[in-house]
């Protein structure tokens, strides 16, 4: 889910070396079906509670994947289009209230358009290769991954607000326990961080036999300091 919940201004294009980064090859396939979390965003000393679901389509030439995160000020809704087989990023959309950004991904170039609260702003940026693992289904998309401890790779993502190339860095920490309100799982913990200084984080909790999201975490250092968690409720 696009925590961030939609930025009000979409900022001219600093391009960034994507050099490094790779296009990881999955070692299993997503699974259709559609997931629920309670979710929590604690900021400036307040906590607001939250429901997530992620919905994972097989629509025969790719997959769709839909976030719908309800919140008090109307539900944020991201859908992506994924790549079947590279599980690399092709289309992707954000809604909320008067918000809309579409984008199309395709040779190495994002194109599209953001309309904010009436008025359409081009995008048009070079990201230098693929992008993996981000927007609606993620932490799915990452599950999909050969997951092992001391698994690490450099993926490319890109900033919708800022509109630049973004490092990630994706590691395998640990393996450990964990309890969310689904039960307690054995779980892959993966540690998401930048290549690039920003100071976003993600922690993803991942079941090591069924490849489940069981728990996400991000601390959001560009709001603040503030943290969004999601625990599987089912």
């Amino acid at each position: 889910m696009y925590v961030g919940l939609l930025a009000t201004t979409v900022h001219a294009q600093e391009k960034k070396d994507s050099a490094g980064a790779e296009t990881p090859k999955p070692a299993v396939s997503l699974k259709a079906g559609t997931f629920h979390y309670t979710a929590k965003l604690e900021m400036n000393g307040q906590e607001m509670s939250l429901k997530a679901a992620t919905t994972i389509k097989d629509d025969g030439s790719a997959w769709t994947a839909t976030d719908v995160m309800e919140t008090p000020q109307g539900n944020a809704t991201e859908t992506t289009t994924i790549e079947k087989g590279s599980l690399t990023l092709l289309k992707r959309t954000l809604q909320q209230g008067t918000i809309t950004i579409s984008l199309d991904y395709a040779g190495n170039k994002a194109t599209g358009v953001a309309n904010i609260n009436g008025q359409e702003h081009p995008i048009a940026v070079d990201l230098g290769g693929s992008l993996f693992g981000e927007g609606a289904g993620a932490e799915q998309v990452i599950a999909c991954l050969p997951l092992a401890a001391g698994y690490a790779v450099k993926v490319r993502n890109f900033d919708i607000q800022t509109q630049t190339v973004k490092m990630r860095q994706i590691a395998v920490t640990t393996v450990e326990k964990v309890t969310v309100p689904a039960g307690t799982f054995e779980a892959f913990r993966v540690d998401e961080t930048s290549s690039d200084g920003d100071p976003d984080r993600k922690t993803i909790w991942i079941a090591t036999g069924s490849r489940k999201v069981v728990k996400i975490s991000v601390l959001l250092g560009s709001m603040g300091g503030a943290v969004m968690t999601q625990e599987a409720v089912d």
